[in-house]
């Protein structure tokens, strides 16, 4: 202050004064004085504050003066709703001042609807430095708590004063944490000792609740420690109190004993290493031998001793064309999988060649094959029975049929997909300006399914084509345990046979089709000379048939056709359901032979058909002309028609009766084979009959014997018919008893008849 200005405060106070003494010629109300400040309030001639009551007022410089008074009467922080109660002044206008205060002193701020300056700050600073060294560290948190100010506000408070007014360091990790020298020494002296004093991996939870050392500090600490290399060890996983703190002279200890136990064995197990606390064996084994040419199992990590011992097993079993058991070599810990492992592994490298079987046996080469030449016996003993017995032709005929029923499939597939095709492609409207529209498909998804499952069918053809196994495992079993040397070896003589099976199913099913070809061919020529055979007897049978009246031709000719006619075409049905490889029951009947037909192809059908429908006829001349393409359709030769050759087969077919009737005991079939015989010695004629036309034979018959010979044989036959006619049991025996006793003169008569043929006599046919 100026010492004019000086003299203007002395000079305006004894002015005050004077007027204070003097005597007013008029005073003024209370009302009077309100209004005129009022009114020179409204003419902002005046700017002052009104109190809350009305009856005070202040101006804004003295209500600033008044406010940082009452803040350093509270020590430097005080409530703005405080100061307004002290004060008598309205919030607002408390406020406003105090933010003018803010504005113009930044020793002063606002904060929470607190007012605090310098001194405060610098008040609780010393506290908390106080409470540092007190505590050895502090926290933002709990300082937030005790002072109820913001936490950030604090943090910078603390920070700015770091070592000015706060002495301590802040945590690396959580700046919120405070910690003095002091301290951090103390605890870092604590974990030195602890550390040192370890010698087995320890979980850093029990260091910590030995120590008595916060979790925050710890690994900071150990960090520093370790930079400083000043403890002996490292912490295995995770930063966290889960981790494991490891010793050096621990891990020192592993690795010695992995190197004794690695040269003493040639091996390292990985359980062993695990109990011994090695967390991860394998990638251990690989960081302490980097140089080591080892082999890592499932359970091992084995070196070149036990390597070397295997090679040398593997040239051994190789050059002798052997077979052994490597399990044995190998020590106890080994599991079969480590050994099948180690096996496939060395061979690899040696490349020999040698098989795996049971995870732990090695067999040559040689060997394999020496056992496949021995069991290549029972693939030709399966094959040529599955072919004599027919169930190879049975397996050949059913995959023909699967295999037509799947193309059946496929074409309605192919036809179901063209039809969709066609509905979904569109129509063309009619008329001038007809477009062409489309129409969806309404089929349901369960039929595109099924389309979809079919054609899923049809991509796996073995389904269709499946072949008909020769050889079992079983029978592959009982082979292989006839070796001496696998006759012990259960579980090898199984895989053995798994590993045969399917090679020797393919040779001997190879076999069975070349055999198959070959008695094709050889059965080709019995059937042909066994049709001729028939068509040449049902010629002489005809010629007889001829000597007889026309009215009893004509049954004689059916029943001729129904028989050996009948048994012509089955063997010629037979013979083209085997070269065309499609089913044949054994018993064909005509509905059978029917179906058969439609599935020949049509040069085979036709000619057969033409066979199959005279047969039932009454005309052998029809039959005979039908004869020669339904062989020649199976690739037969109807060979050609020799008369001088029907003498030899009437006299042997005579023979062959004769000699049946001299055997029999039946008076039934002796009557039927007398007759026969009659009849060829009469007309020089066979005759093929059936027990019904004995009676019409005997009647052709008579006129031609003599006359006690045709008494006697139709005595005999009345006797034969009232035998089979009669049910009483007395009579039947009563008959039987004459039946046997003149069946010895019946036999005379076919043997000694006068007319019989003879071998240097004989009529022209």
């Amino acid at each position: 202050m100026t010492t004019a200005d000086w003299d203007e405060v002395k000079r305006l106070a004894a002015d005050f004064q004077k007027a204070q003494l003097s005597n007013a010629l008029q005073k003024l109300s209370e009302r009077n004085c309100v209004e005129i400040i009022m009114k020179l309030t409204e003419d902002k001639l005046l700017n002052v504050i009104f109190t809350n009551d009305g009856k005070e007022y202040v101006t804004p410089q003295h209500l600033a003066q008044e406010i940082k008074d009452e803040l350093f009467v509270h020590g430097g922080r005080i409530d703005l709703a405080q100061l307004a109660k002290i004060l008598n002044v309205d919030l607002s206008q408390i406020s406003k001042a105090s933010a003018e205060i803010e504005k113009h002193d930044r020793g002063i701020k606002i904060l929470l609807g607190q007012l605090i300056d310098k001194t405060y700050i610098n008040k609780i600073s010393e506290e908390i430095n106080d409470k540092l060294n007190q505590n050895g560290f502090i926290n933002v948190v709990d300082l937030t708590l005790h002072y109820d100010l913001p936490a950030d506000f604090i943090q910078s408070t603390i920070e700015k004063e770091l070592g000015k007014i706060i002495f301590g360091k802040q945590d690396s990790q959580d700046p919120k944490i405070i910690y003095n020298q002091e301290y951090i020494a103390r605890n870092e002296a604590k974990i030195r000792g602890a550390l040192s004093a370890l010698t087995r991996p320890t979980p850093i939870s029990a260091i910590l609740g030995q120590c008595a050392v916060p979790e925050r500090i710890f690994f900071s600490i150990m960090e520093n420690l370790q930079d400083k290399k000043q403890i002996p060890g490292v912490v295995s996983g995770k930063q966290g109190s889960n981790s494991i703190y490891v010793p050096t002279i621990y891990s020192k200890g592993q690795s010695e004993w992995v190197d004794s136990f690695y040269r003493q064995n040639g091996y390292l197990e990985y359980d062993a290493m695990s109990r011994l606390g090695i967390s991860d064996p394998k990638n251990f084994v690989k960081r302490h031998f980097p140089d080591e040419n080892l082999i890592y199992l499932d359970s091992v990590a084995v070196g070149l001793i036990i390597i070397d011992q295997v090679n040398a097993n593997i040239e051994e079993v190789v050059a002798t064309g052997s077979f052994t058991d490597i399990y044995s070599l190998l020590p106890s810990v080994f599991s079969p999988c480590d050994a099948e492992l180690l096996l496939k592994e060395s061979s690899s490298r040696m490349k020999s060649f040698i098989h795996i079987f049971s995870s732990t046996m090695i067999v040559s080469d040689a060997y394999l094959q020496k056992i496949q030449k021995n069991l290549e016996v029972l693939c030709d003993n399966k094959a040529k029975e599955a072919v004599e017995s027919g169930k190879w032709l049975q397996s050949v005929v059913e995959n023909k049929i699967k295999s037509k029923t799947m193309d059946i499939i496929d074409t309605k597939a192919d036809r179901k997909s063209e039809r969709r095709k066609k509905a979904t492609g569109g129509k063309t409207g009619g008329g001038s300006q007809g477009r062409e529209t489309k129409t969806k498909s309404t089929k349901k998804k369960y039929q595109q399914n099924k389309h979809q499952n079919i054609e899923s069918d049809d991509e796996n053809p073995e389904k269709v084509n499946s072949k008909f196994d020769l050889i079992n495992i079983d029978d592959l079993k009982i082979e292989l345990s006839k070796d001496e040397n696998l006759r012990d070896m259960e579980e090898l003589i199984d895989e053995l046979a798994i590993h045969f099976l399917k090679g020797l199913n393919k040779t001997a099913a190879s076999i069975a089709e070349q055999l198959s070809q070959k008695h094709k061919t050889t059965n080709l020529s019995g059937v042909e000379e066994k049709l001729n055979s028939f068509v040449t007897t049902i010629r002489v049978y005809e010629r007889g048939i001829k000597c007889l009246e026309k009215s009893i031709q004509e049954p004689m000719v059916k029943y001729l056709l129904k028989t050996l006619g009948v048994d012509f075409v089955t063997e010629i049905f037979k013979l083209s359901a085997q070269q065309n490889v499609i089913q044949c029951p054994p018993n064909l009947s005509t509905e059978v032979r029917h179906k058969m037909l439609l599935e020949l192809p049509k040069d085979v059908r036709d000619p057969l058909s033409e066979l199959h429908k005279v047969v039932g006829g009454n005309s052998v001349e029809n039959f005979i002309n039908s004869v020669e393409p339904a062989m020649a359709a199976c690739c037969l030769v109807l060979k050609k028609y020799d008369k001088k050759k029907d003498r030899a087969i009437v006299v042997g077919h005579r023979e062959a009766m004769l000699e049946q009737l001299n055997c029999t005991q039946d008076p039934a079939l002796a009557l039927h084979l007398t007759t026969a015989i009659l009849y060829i010695a009469t007309t020089q004629n066979a005759l093929h009959m059936s027990g019904r036309h004995v009676s019409t034979i005997l009647t052709f018959l008579r006129p031609l014997l003599i006359e006690a010979t045709g008494v006697t044989l139709f005595k005999y036959h009345d006797l034969v018919l009232q035998f089979l006619s009669s049910s009483d049991q007395d009579v039947k025996r009563s008959l039987q008893n004459e039946l046997e006793e003149n069946l010895a003169q019946i036999k005379i008569i076919a043997n000694d008849y006068k007319k019989q043929i003879k071998d240097d006599k004989v009529q022209d046919f």
